[in-house]
Protein backbone atom coordinates (compact mmCIF):
# COMPACT_ATOMS: atom_id res chain seq x y z
CA UNK A 1 0.00 0.00 0.00
CA UNK A 2 1.08 3.56 -1.09
CA UNK A 3 1.67 6.10 1.59
CA UNK A 4 -1.04 8.10 0.04
CA UNK A 5 -3.50 5.56 -0.44
CA UNK A 6 -2.20 4.98 3.73
CA UNK A 7 -3.47 8.51 3.96
CA UNK A 8 -6.70 8.02 2.51
CA UNK A 9 -7.53 5.12 4.27
CA UNK A 10 -6.90 6.48 7.75
CA UNK A 11 -8.93 10.32 6.58
CA UNK A 12 -12.10 7.80 5.22
CA UNK A 13 -11.82 6.39 9.08
CA UNK A 14 -12.09 10.02 10.28
CA UNK A 15 -16.08 10.35 11.59
CA UNK A 16 -17.14 14.41 11.49
CA UNK A 17 -19.83 14.82 14.58
CA UNK A 18 -21.29 17.88 13.58
CA UNK A 19 -23.60 18.00 10.86
CA UNK A 20 -21.76 21.52 9.37
CA UNK A 21 -18.56 19.17 9.24
CA UNK A 22 -20.15 16.40 7.75
CA UNK A 23 -21.42 18.83 4.90
CA UNK A 24 -18.40 20.55 4.77
CA UNK A 25 -16.43 17.13 3.88
CA UNK A 26 -19.13 16.57 1.59
CA UNK A 27 -18.83 19.20 -0.17
CA UNK A 28 -15.21 19.12 -0.44
CA UNK A 29 -15.21 15.36 -1.91
CA UNK A 30 -17.80 16.35 -4.59
CA UNK A 31 -17.10 19.70 -5.67
CA UNK A 32 -13.25 18.47 -6.35
CA UNK A 33 -14.36 15.51 -8.03
CA UNK A 34 -14.09 15.17 -11.55
CA UNK A 35 -17.59 16.33 -12.68
CA UNK A 36 -20.43 18.84 -10.62
CA UNK A 37 -22.39 20.35 -12.33
CA UNK A 38 -26.07 19.92 -14.39
CA UNK A 39 -24.77 18.02 -16.78
CA UNK A 40 -22.52 15.62 -14.88
CA UNK A 41 -21.38 14.78 -11.23
CA UNK A 42 -19.25 12.00 -10.76
CA UNK A 43 -15.63 10.98 -9.54
CA UNK A 44 -13.25 8.48 -10.98
CA UNK A 45 -10.86 6.48 -8.60
CA UNK A 46 -8.49 3.86 -8.51
CA UNK A 47 -9.38 3.37 -4.49
CA UNK A 48 -12.68 1.69 -4.06
CA UNK A 49 -13.03 2.73 -0.40
CA UNK A 50 -13.01 6.18 -1.49
CA UNK A 51 -15.27 5.56 -3.97
CA UNK A 52 -17.61 3.82 -1.41
CA UNK A 53 -17.67 7.37 0.78
CA UNK A 54 -18.34 9.12 -2.28
CA UNK A 55 -21.70 7.32 -2.83
CA UNK A 56 -22.95 6.91 0.19
CA UNK A 57 -22.57 10.95 0.73
CA UNK A 58 -23.63 11.83 -3.07
CA UNK A 59 -26.87 9.85 -2.02
CA UNK A 60 -28.37 11.16 1.00
CA UNK A 61 -29.40 14.11 -2.01
CA UNK A 62 -30.46 12.07 -4.31
CA UNK A 63 -33.93 9.54 -4.85
CA UNK A 64 -31.91 7.36 -7.25
CA UNK A 65 -28.85 5.48 -6.59
CA UNK A 66 -25.59 6.22 -8.25
CA UNK A 67 -24.31 5.01 -11.57
CA UNK A 68 -21.22 2.48 -10.52
CA UNK A 69 -18.82 1.10 -13.53
CA UNK A 70 -14.88 -0.17 -13.05
CA UNK A 71 -12.51 0.05 -15.85
CA UNK A 72 -10.05 -2.25 -17.23
CA UNK A 73 -7.11 -0.05 -15.63
CA UNK A 74 -8.88 -0.37 -12.48
CA UNK A 75 -10.62 2.89 -12.02
CA UNK A 76 -13.95 3.32 -10.44
CA UNK A 77 -16.44 6.14 -11.57
CA UNK A 78 -19.42 6.88 -9.68
CA UNK A 79 -22.02 8.94 -11.20
CA UNK A 80 -25.48 10.59 -10.26
CA UNK A 81 -27.17 9.70 -13.33
CA UNK A 82 -31.05 11.79 -13.05
CA UNK A 83 -30.73 15.15 -13.77
CA UNK A 84 -32.87 15.80 -11.35
CA UNK A 85 -30.45 14.24 -8.80
CA UNK A 86 -27.78 16.21 -10.15
CA UNK A 87 -29.79 19.27 -9.45
CA UNK A 88 -30.57 17.89 -6.20
CA UNK A 89 -26.72 17.40 -5.16
CA UNK A 90 -26.08 21.05 -6.73
CA UNK A 91 -28.86 22.84 -4.62
CA UNK A 92 -28.10 21.50 -1.75
CA UNK A 93 -24.62 23.51 -1.85
CA UNK A 94 -25.69 26.62 -3.25
CA UNK A 95 -25.71 26.07 -6.83
CA UNK A 96 -28.27 25.94 -9.58
CA UNK A 97 -26.89 24.42 -12.44
CA UNK A 98 -26.59 27.19 -14.69
CA UNK A 99 -22.82 28.37 -13.26
CA UNK A 100 -20.03 29.42 -16.23
CA UNK A 101 -17.26 28.42 -13.83
CA UNK A 102 -17.30 26.03 -10.86
CA UNK A 103 -15.82 28.08 -7.89
CA UNK A 104 -15.98 27.52 -4.16
CA UNK A 105 -18.82 28.50 -2.39
CA UNK A 106 -17.57 30.01 0.80
CA UNK A 107 -20.99 29.67 2.70
CA UNK A 108 -20.43 25.87 2.93
CA UNK A 109 -17.45 26.39 4.96
CA UNK A 110 -18.36 29.27 7.24
CA UNK A 111 -17.24 27.65 10.63
CA UNK A 112 -13.88 27.33 11.71
CA UNK A 113 -14.51 23.41 12.94
CA UNK A 114 -15.17 22.83 9.11
CA UNK A 115 -11.75 23.61 8.31
CA UNK A 116 -10.59 19.53 8.45
CA UNK A 117 -13.79 18.15 7.08
CA UNK A 118 -13.67 20.10 4.10
CA UNK A 119 -10.47 19.51 3.09
CA UNK A 120 -10.64 16.12 4.18
CA UNK A 121 -13.11 15.67 1.64
CA UNK A 122 -10.82 17.76 -1.14
CA UNK A 123 -7.62 15.30 -0.58
CA UNK A 124 -9.85 12.38 -0.84
CA UNK A 125 -10.95 13.50 -4.33
CA UNK A 126 -8.26 14.86 -5.81
CA UNK A 127 -5.02 14.88 -3.62
CA UNK A 128 -1.87 12.71 -3.01
CA UNK A 129 1.10 12.51 -0.81
CA UNK A 130 4.58 11.17 -1.37
CA UNK A 131 6.21 8.33 0.80
CA UNK A 132 8.34 10.51 3.35
CA UNK A 133 10.98 7.71 2.38
CA UNK A 134 11.26 9.24 -1.52
CA UNK A 135 10.57 12.52 -0.77
CA UNK A 136 8.31 15.52 1.10
CA UNK A 137 5.59 16.51 -1.57
CA UNK A 138 1.63 16.75 -1.09
CA UNK A 139 -0.55 17.94 -3.79
CA UNK A 140 -4.28 18.54 -4.83
CA UNK A 141 -4.91 18.31 -8.87
CA UNK A 142 -7.72 20.55 -9.53
CA UNK A 143 -8.89 20.70 -13.44
CA UNK A 144 -10.30 24.43 -12.93
CA UNK A 145 -8.51 27.13 -12.57
CA UNK A 146 -10.62 29.35 -10.49
CA UNK A 147 -11.16 26.91 -8.46
CA UNK A 148 -7.84 25.94 -8.02
CA UNK A 149 -7.42 30.16 -6.95
CA UNK A 150 -10.15 29.64 -4.56
CA UNK A 151 -8.70 26.70 -3.21
CA UNK A 152 -5.38 28.44 -3.02
CA UNK A 153 -7.06 31.37 -1.16
CA UNK A 154 -8.60 29.32 1.50
CA UNK A 155 -5.56 27.74 2.37
CA UNK A 156 -3.77 30.66 2.27
CA UNK A 157 -6.43 32.51 4.77
CA UNK A 158 -5.99 29.51 7.21
CA UNK A 159 -2.05 29.59 7.04
CA UNK A 160 -0.80 26.90 4.28
CA UNK A 161 0.80 28.47 1.51
CA UNK A 162 0.50 26.12 -1.19
CA UNK A 163 2.06 26.61 -4.72
CA UNK A 164 0.66 26.19 -8.04
CA UNK A 165 1.56 24.88 -11.55
CA UNK A 166 0.14 23.79 -14.33
CA UNK A 167 0.59 19.91 -15.40
CA UNK A 168 -1.52 18.30 -18.25
CA UNK A 169 -3.71 21.06 -18.30
CA UNK A 170 -4.54 20.79 -14.61
CA UNK A 171 -3.83 23.14 -11.86
CA UNK A 172 -1.72 21.71 -9.23
CA UNK A 173 -1.71 22.90 -5.97
CA UNK A 174 1.55 21.36 -3.80
CA UNK A 175 3.75 21.75 -0.77
CA UNK A 176 7.11 20.48 -0.53
CA UNK A 177 8.33 21.21 3.01
CA UNK A 178 7.62 18.38 5.47
CA UNK A 179 6.20 21.25 7.94
CA UNK A 180 3.89 21.96 6.03
CA UNK A 181 2.72 18.47 4.95
CA UNK A 182 2.74 17.98 8.82
CA UNK A 183 0.15 20.53 9.39
CA UNK A 184 -1.81 19.69 6.28
CA UNK A 185 -1.97 15.94 7.52
CA UNK A 186 -2.95 16.45 11.58
CA UNK A 187 -5.43 18.91 9.97
CA UNK A 188 -7.05 16.44 7.97
CA UNK A 189 -7.19 14.09 10.69
CA UNK A 190 -4.39 11.87 9.82
CA UNK A 191 -2.69 11.67 13.09
CA UNK A 192 -1.35 7.95 13.07
CA UNK A 193 0.24 9.00 9.09
CA UNK A 194 1.66 12.29 11.01
CA UNK A 195 3.74 9.69 13.40
CA UNK A 196 5.10 7.97 10.30
CA UNK A 197 6.39 10.77 8.57
CA UNK A 198 8.01 12.83 11.71
CA UNK A 199 9.57 8.76 12.67
CA UNK A 200 11.16 8.74 8.54
CA UNK A 201 12.07 12.76 8.63
CA UNK A 202 14.41 12.10 12.05
CA UNK A 203 15.84 8.72 11.03
CA UNK A 204 16.73 10.64 7.59
CA UNK A 205 17.90 14.35 9.54
CA UNK A 206 19.74 11.85 11.27
CA UNK A 207 21.39 9.37 9.11
CA UNK A 208 22.47 12.29 6.78
CA UNK A 209 24.17 14.52 9.52
CA UNK A 210 25.81 11.34 10.89
CA UNK A 211 27.22 10.80 7.78
CA UNK A 212 28.55 14.33 7.24
CA UNK A 213 30.32 13.10 10.51
CA UNK A 214 31.90 9.87 10.64
CA UNK A 215 34.56 10.93 12.88
CA UNK A 216 31.68 11.88 15.70
CA UNK A 217 32.42 10.00 18.85
CA UNK A 218 29.34 7.49 18.75
CA UNK A 219 28.30 7.49 22.24
CA UNK A 220 28.17 11.53 22.10
CA UNK A 221 26.32 11.45 19.15
CA UNK A 222 23.74 8.84 21.12
CA UNK A 223 23.74 11.47 23.85
CA UNK A 224 23.53 14.43 21.88
CA UNK A 225 20.51 12.75 19.55
CA UNK A 226 18.78 11.14 22.52
CA UNK A 227 18.23 15.20 23.80
CA UNK A 228 17.79 16.93 20.94
CA UNK A 229 14.63 14.32 20.37
CA UNK A 230 12.87 15.39 23.83
CA UNK A 231 13.34 19.35 22.69
CA UNK A 232 12.61 18.71 19.41
CA UNK A 233 9.25 17.48 20.73
CA UNK A 234 8.96 20.04 23.14
CA UNK A 235 9.18 22.73 20.08
CA UNK A 236 6.67 20.94 17.87
CA UNK A 237 4.41 20.97 20.53
CA UNK A 238 5.08 24.88 20.99
CA UNK A 239 4.35 24.96 17.47
CA UNK A 240 1.14 23.17 17.61
CA UNK A 241 -0.27 24.91 20.47
CA UNK A 242 0.93 28.30 19.01
CA UNK A 243 3.37 29.40 21.73
CA UNK A 244 6.51 29.47 19.54
CA UNK A 245 5.73 32.46 17.72
CA UNK A 246 5.39 34.50 21.15
CA UNK A 247 8.57 34.07 22.25
CA UNK A 248 11.12 36.03 22.66
CA UNK A 249 13.57 36.22 19.34
CA UNK A 250 16.72 33.97 20.76
CA UNK A 251 14.39 31.63 21.98
CA UNK A 252 12.86 31.23 18.37
CA UNK A 253 15.98 31.24 16.83
CA UNK A 254 17.52 28.39 19.68
CA UNK A 255 14.59 26.33 18.58
CA UNK A 256 15.13 26.65 15.19
CA UNK A 257 18.73 25.76 15.11
CA UNK A 258 18.08 22.88 17.78
CA UNK A 259 14.93 21.42 15.11
CA UNK A 260 17.18 22.06 11.71
CA UNK A 261 20.30 20.57 13.57
CA UNK A 262 19.28 17.94 15.72
CA UNK A 263 23.22 16.51 15.61
CA UNK A 264 24.52 19.86 17.27
CA UNK A 265 25.87 19.74 20.53
CA UNK A 266 25.18 22.60 22.80
CA UNK A 267 28.37 24.43 21.75
CA UNK A 268 27.35 24.21 18.07
CA UNK A 269 24.09 25.67 18.93
CA UNK A 270 25.77 28.54 20.57
CA UNK A 271 28.47 29.39 18.26
CA UNK A 272 25.49 29.54 15.17
CA UNK A 273 23.21 32.28 16.86
CA UNK A 274 23.28 35.25 15.14
CA UNK A 275 24.58 36.87 19.01
CA UNK A 276 27.11 33.69 20.35
CA UNK A 277 26.36 32.27 23.45
CA UNK A 278 27.49 30.18 25.63
CA UNK A 279 27.00 26.57 26.41
CA UNK A 280 25.22 26.76 29.08
CA UNK A 281 23.28 29.29 27.94
CA UNK A 282 22.10 27.53 25.18
CA UNK A 283 21.39 24.64 27.67
CA UNK A 284 19.60 26.82 30.29
CA UNK A 285 17.12 28.24 27.27
CA UNK A 286 16.47 24.55 25.81
CA UNK A 287 15.46 23.48 29.58
CA UNK A 288 13.11 27.04 28.93
CA UNK A 289 11.54 25.56 25.92
CA UNK A 290 10.97 22.18 27.03
CA UNK A 291 9.46 23.48 30.65
CA UNK A 292 7.40 25.42 28.22
CA UNK A 293 5.86 23.04 26.20
CA UNK A 294 4.83 21.10 29.61
CA UNK A 295 1.53 23.91 29.15
CA UNK A 296 0.81 22.51 25.76
CA UNK A 297 -0.21 18.99 27.24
Amino acid sequence: MTFSSKVKDELLNVEAIKPCCILAECYGLLLFGRGFSAGEVYISTENKNVALRYKELVERFTENPCNVSESASGKIKVSVGNKQDRLAVLNAFGYNGKERTRRLNWANISEDCCIGSFLRGVFLACGTVNSPEKNYHLEFVVPHMYLSRDLQKFLSDNDMAAKEVTRNGAYVLYFKDSGEIEDMLTVMGASNCVLELMGVKMYKDMRNNVNRRLNFESANLDRTVNAALVQIDAINRLKKCGMLNDLPSELREIAELRTENPDFSLKQIGDSMSVPMTRSGVNHRLKKLCALAEKCK
